[in-house]
């Protein structure tokens, strides 16, 4: 990799129709295998300065070079890290550490022998199958820079990585910074508002101000090897104020305290002690589980569900016994009914037909109602042309559609899968639509920089994203669709639950409709279970104990 330059370079946000400007004639050049840091105030443009080298964004005027090249030839090569790091949740350290490559393509026998090395140098190695909710924040960023070390990166854009870590983990990882782009050669373009910190790290500090923000000045640190940062770490006051003399070009300004003997003394003490700490070693990860904690959830629940069902049965036996009416049996009485019709197989019959429909309305309503929830959620113009029409049907009572349903597709099953399929093509779309546009725009620009084109960033970033909204989706949805299938059934069918609970009522035999109606909420409770279980497993990631 080259030199990268900026010529006469200038960017502004579109706003409605109008252009807000943020960026104006931007001239700076950052050397190859050099560490450079654009020091500016919160808000003045330093992200987007980043956005544009990593190709994210499109400069209005200007150009980015590379010794005269257009910047278009190093995309590949270039990562970026957030302030957030954007590690994805549902990636263990090592998954996220190997989405570069994966970008790539290249096969998981080379990607372990590129990552394992890097993993094992940031002190990683004992938690590479955890997930990032496990994870405290300085080891979040080591994982953000294995990822972009082994991508093969040769520029790493470095969005004030540090904010957010207290004063000693912040010290340790800039050290590690520094010894990991010593041992790579990587070109490193770093953002922060702390002076201090882009004097201890770079070799060139340029300083961004204004409004739009422009480059005013330019300052080499002097500092162009590890050596010579670490006599500057442990040197005396009188290379404290040297030090400060380069960065503010102002050797001895007197009335600054930032430049005061007291004020380096104190740095100078605090470094010292800093230094002087032993290594944190790293904590061991916790010992394996028998069971994810999902898992044990999803059987916590399962045995609250149970408890929920004696006290609700001891409670029907209570009122059966306490009104003494035909029309309201003691449950052991429609429990044994029911068992008597699961062994003839007399109920299974309408079980299995409720369940037919049930399954069909979701096979032919749901993948096209997410995916097009999805295109409306990620893409304006599908937004624009669907979200109006939901907007107008999604409202409407959905058995209102019943009597033109059975017009159009008769009086048998076709109808009635149609019914419930209206009902969960809506749910699931605005669920779909919604939980796409809530995706945090720092993932799917982490999975860009990476050189991830659409289908890279749908499967390892919305696809996982929306999965909890889609589970929740289809949780409210088969609630809905079974008490419209109810209703359904009630109208010219001669089999499924709905038909056996009326047609017991009309005969007065209530113990059979009790029957019916247990059998109908079992079928409801394990559907729910199904879908409780596929979570515990889908959703591993969510963890953090």
């Amino acid at each position: 990799m080259a030199t990268v330059r900026l010529k006469n370079l200038s960017f502004s946000y579109p706003v409605r129709g109008s252009s807000i400007p943020v960026l104006k004639n931007l001239d700076a050049e950052f050397e190859e295998g050099r560490i450079s840091a654009i020091v500016g105030r919160s808000g003045c443009g330093k992200t987007s300065l980043l956005r544009l080298i990593a190709g994210l964004s499109t400069p209005t005027q200007g150009s980015l070079q590379i010794d005269g090249a257009p910047l278009q030839g190093i995309r590949d090569k270039t990562s970026i890290i957030f302030q957030d790091y954007g590690l994805l949740p549902w990636a263990t350290v090592w998954g996220n550490a190997e989405l570069g490559l994966k970008a790539k393509g290249i096969l998981s026998q080379e990607r372990r022998r590129r990552v394992a090395p890097i993993i094992a140098e940031l002190g990683l190695s004992p938690f590479a199958r955890l997930f990032p909710a496990r994870l405290s924040g300085g080891m979040r960023q080591r994982v953000a820079i294995a990822r972009a070390l082994a991508s093969d990166s040769d520029l790493l854009l470095l969005d004030e990585p540090f904010s957010s870590l207290d004063a000693i983990s912040r010290e340790a990882l800039q050290d590690s910074l520094l010894e990991t782009q010593r041992k790579h050669g990587t070109t490193i373009i770093l953002v922060t508002h702390s002076i201090e910190e882009a004097a201890y790290l770079a070799d060139t500090v340029y300083f961004l101000d204004g409004s739009p923000a422009s480059l005013s000045a330019r300052h080499d640190t002097g500092r162009r090897s590890a050596e010579s940062r670490n006599a500057a770490k442990n040197a005396h006051i009188s290379e404290a104020q040297a030090q400060s003399d380069r960065i503010t070009g102002s050797p001895g300004s007197p009335g600054s305290y930032r430049n005061s003997q007291p004020y380096f003394s104190d740095i100078a003490t605090l470094r010292g002690l800093f230094s002087s700490l032993p290594p944190a070693k790293p904590e061991p990860p916790k010992p394996a589980r028998k069971m994810p904690q999902t898992l044990k959830g999803f059987f916590s629940r399962l045995a609250k569900i149970i408890v929920a069902a004696c006290i609700l049965l001891a409670a029907w036996a209570g009122f059966a016994a306490l009104l003494g009416k035909p029309f309201l049996p003691k449950p052991n009485l429609a429990v044994a009914v029911l068992l008597q019709g699961l062994q003839s197989g007399s109920i299974m019959i309408h079980v299995g037909a409720s369940l037919r429909r049930i399954l069909l309305a979701l096979l032919l309503a749901g993948p096209p109602a997410w995916a097009l929830g999805l295109l409306a959620g990620r893409i304006k113009a599908a937004e624009t042309l669907l979200a109006p029409i939901m907007y107008l049907l999604h409202p409407l009572p959905k058995v209102a559609f019943l009597p033109i349903l059975m017009l159009l597709l008769g009086l048998g099953d076709g109808s009635k899968v149609a019914l419930m399929g209206l009902v969960i093509f809506g749910q699931l779309f605005m669920a779909a639509r919604d939980s796409a546009k809530a995706i945090a725009p720092p993932l799917v620009d982490s999975v860009r920089s990476l050189g991830c084109r659409s289908w890279g960033i749908f499967r390892w970033v919305i696809a996982p994203a929306t999965l909890p909204s889609l589970l929740s989706a289809l949780r409210v949805s088969l609630g809905t669709s079974i008490a419209v299938l109810f209703l359904s059934e009630t109208f010219a069918s001669m089999d499924g639950l709905g038909w056996y609970i009326m047609d017991a009522w009309s005969r007065v035999n209530y113990p059979d409709m009790y029957a019916a109606i247990l059998a109908l909420a079992l079928l409801g409770l394990s559907l729910y279970l199904i879908l409780d279980a596929l979570e515990s497993l889908a959703l591993r990631w969510r963890e953090i104990e």
